[in-house]
Parts: structure tokens; C-alpha cells; sequence
């Protein structure tokens, strides 16, 4: 049987598809605290290259959450970043990431998915 080659992948096609294997996923719930993904979250040295935020909580608020990022090669947080629960999904990329901690929330189902490719 011959190739049928509209169906496979150009080299840049396969590259991109590999760019999303490696990829973690976590609940962090925010009660008035400081949430940081566990201590895999970048295992083997690598930094996040795009992470996606979005509610896991049942109903979405208006609190304000706060998340902070450390590039990857830099010895401390920048500066934060201010959205509402309720403004979610949110999406960064373009920058490497070695670890963000989000701090928010007021009840007890405020909880956010960190959705990370590394």
C-alpha cells in the first residue's frame, strides 16, 4: 500500500505537536493563602513555556487573585499581576518559567487549574 502523504506530518507540524507533550496539571485552591504548584511542577530543569489558568472552582467570583512568576535564570518573583477569578481563563507565553505562586481568594471553593507545558 502506497504513502498517502496529504495525511502525515511536515517536519514543523511534528515539532509544534511535540511542543505539548510535556505538560503538567494541577488544582491549587486559594483561601486567602499563597498556592505553589508542587515541587515537580518544572522537574528536570524545565521551565514552563506557556501556562494556562482557569477556574476549577463551581461558581466563579470576583476576587482578586494575584500571581507571580519567576523567569527562569532569576533569583526572585517580578512583579504581580492582578486579575479577577471571574476574568478566567487566562493564558501566558513567551517567557520561560521556572515558578508562579497565586495568592487570592476568600471562601472555600475558590481553586484555579494550572495548566503548564514544559
Amino acid at each position: 500500500m502506497a504513502y498517502d502523504a496529504r495525511h502525515g506530518f511536515t517536519v514543523q507540524e511534528a515539532t509544534n505537536a511535540a511542543a505539548y507533550t510535556n505538560y503538567r496539571c494541577q488544582i491549587l485552591t486559594l483561601n486567602g493563602v499563597t498556592a505553589i504548584p508542587s515541587d515537580d511542577w518544572g522537574g528536570d530543569n524545565q521551565p514552563a513555556k506557556e501556562i494556562v489558568l482557569f477556574s476549577a472552582s463551581a461558581v466563579a467570583d470576583d476576587d482578586a487573585v494575584t500571581l507571580n512568576i519567576l523567569v527562569s535564570g532569576d533569583s526572585s518573583y517580578g512583579e504581580s499581576i492582578v486579575f479577577a477569578h471571574d476574568n478566567l481563563p487566562l493564558t501566558i507565553k513567551g517567557i520561560l518559567m521556572d515558578r508562579i505562586k497565586l495568592t487570592g481568594g476568600s471562601g472555600d471553593d475558590d481553586a484555579i487549574t494550572v495548566l503548564s507545558f514544559h
